[in-house]
């Protein structure tokens, strides 16, 4: 096909019919012959089901299959059928005049295209020659002395006969666009009348494996950015703790919700047991990583509470006393008894570990975190509360962080600044702190390592349980 003008002045801006009818008309051709292999597997789908030598177990299932294939291919068959006849699989010329395109009977869109195209293009044509014609006369008009009256009759004459003609192109490209677009909604129908009564449409348990797909891809999403987002504010003195907490409930709410859907696409056999395994291995490791958080929290305040009580230590029995509760905070260190060595060192190891203990029932609280946290009252009611403007919070953790820089809020940000868990972000940073007064007592280090050491592997472990499902199981397909 040749290009189409591109100047449409004095009738339209732009080509009111755009398109190309041979492009169309081949892809016509590519559907008909899909359709056209179609039928041909149905051909031998059909001669295979009726094949009644293989009167067995396996062929009585196998030709039953068949036929239910046959009956997909069918359909299938229709649609490609009726989209290649909707298109057209050729471009048909239609000769003679104006009258003669404008009332020729209508067949495909293709076709149909073209000839709205060649009564836009001859539309085009007569009005530049009437253009020409108009800008003559009103030119000889200019030029015309006042004697020549009858001269100035008759070239108006030709001034208006060329606008009549204008306004006639103009109106054979509404009625070329009206074939266009009357082509274009008869094309339409017949697609939608084939799709919307045949087998192969979305039924009830399609658009709801859509709809599950959607929401559980969309929450393994978000519970990765909140998980992140509540690691990113929860250094936050006080504030930010709780903003934290909301988001981190939100994140815990994102990945049940993500974990629901797995379960639905694995018995609606859209997703395999490695997959549902993932899911519950990452609430496991949630409810693990919770512990740990646990553990560090308890650890954290009781190391803040002993250190603070050292600092204030003047007496050297008070130095002494606070010496050996830092050393305990610490984690004694492992002593082998000669002739008593496994003894001892379990014992040793015992007390090393006794900081870390979880007190009874938490492990199983912890796990039930992960199922309840997201619709508690305290996640939301006291976090948000705290958060609230006039709460006075918001000088409180202002006038800490720049304490914590002696002055200077930007640097007291830098060194509040923490990826530990949210919970204990603000109280492990507190014990740094503490500990630039108490460097005579060699346990302070040890204390502010090992708080930081268990929390970080908390969040290691809580944030692998949330990005567990989403991020890293498709590395292993």
């Amino acid at each position: 096909m040749s290009g189409r003008p591109r100047d449409w002045h004095p009738i339209e801006d732009s080509d009111p019919i755009p398109g190309d009818p041979d492009r169309v008309a081949a892809l016509g051709r590519q559907l008909r012959k899909t359709a056209e292999e179609l039928e041909r597997q149905i051909r031998n789908l059909k001669a295979v089901s009726e094949v009644d030598s293989w009167d067995s177990k396996a062929g009585k299932e196998f030709r039953a299959k068949a036929k239910g294939n046959v009956k997909k291919l069918e359909a299938a068959l229709k649609r490609y059928d009726t989209a290649a006849d909707a298109l057209g699989t050729k471009v048909t010329e239609v000769g003679g005049g104006y009258q003669d395109k404008l009332h020729a009977k209508p067949t495909d869109y293709a076709s149909d295209l073209n000839r709205a195209q060649e009564i836009a293009d001859a539309a085009l044509k007569d009005a530049k020659d009437a253009e020409d014609r108009k800008g003559t006369a009103q030119r000889s008009l200019d030029g015309l002395a006042e004697k020549d009256k009858g001269d100035k009759k008759k070239l108006e004459e030709q001034r208006e006969s060329a606008g009549d003609d204008i306004a006639a192109a103009r109106e054979k490209i509404v009625q070329a666009k009206e074939i266009r677009d009357n082509a274009a909604k008869r094309a339409s129908e017949a697609l939608e009348a084939v799709i919307s009564n045949d087998s192969l449409k979305d039924g009830f348990w399609d658009k709801f494996d859509d709809w599950v797909d959607t929401i559980g891809s969309f929450a393994e999403t978000a519970a990765t950015w909140l998980g992140c987002a509540a690691l990113a504010v929860g250094w936050i003195p006080i504030v930010g703790q709780a903003l934290a907490g909301v988001l981190g409930a939100l994140a815990t709410f994102a990945t049940l919700v993500s974990t629901v859907a797995t379960v639905i696409q694995v018995i609606r056999g859209d997703k395999g047991l490695k997959d549902l395994g993932f899911a519950v291995l990452g609430l496991a490791m949630m409810g693990v990583g919770k512990a740990f958080s646990k553990v560090a929290g308890r650890y954290a305040k009781n190391a803040l509470s002993t250190m603070n009580k050292a600092g204030a230590a003047r007496t050297t029995k008070q130095l002494g006393r606070a010496g050996k509760r830092l050393n305990k905070a610490a984690g004694d260190k492992f002593r082998v008894e000669k002739g008593n060595a496994w003894d001892s060192l379990k014992d040793s190891t015992r007390k090393k570990l006794e900081p870390f203990k979880l007190e009874p029932g938490d492990g199983w609280k912890s796990m039930k975190e992960v199922f309840t946290e997201p619709f508690s009252s305290k996640s939301y009611g006291e976090n948000l509360r705290a958060l609230n403007p006039w709460s006075g919070n918001y000088g409180a953790a202002w006038n800490k962080v720049v304490i914590r820089g002696e002055g200077n809020a930007a640097v007291g940000a830098g060194r509040s600044f923490s990826l530990a868990d949210p919970g204990v972000a603000s109280d492990l940073k507190d014990i740094k702190f503490a500990a630039q007064g108490l460097s005579d007592h060699a346990a302070v280090s040890r204390i502010s390592n090992v708080a930081t050491g268990v929390s970080m592997v908390g969040v290691g472990v809580t944030s692998v349980g949330m990005a567990l499902d989403s991020n890293l199981n498709p590395l292993l397909d």
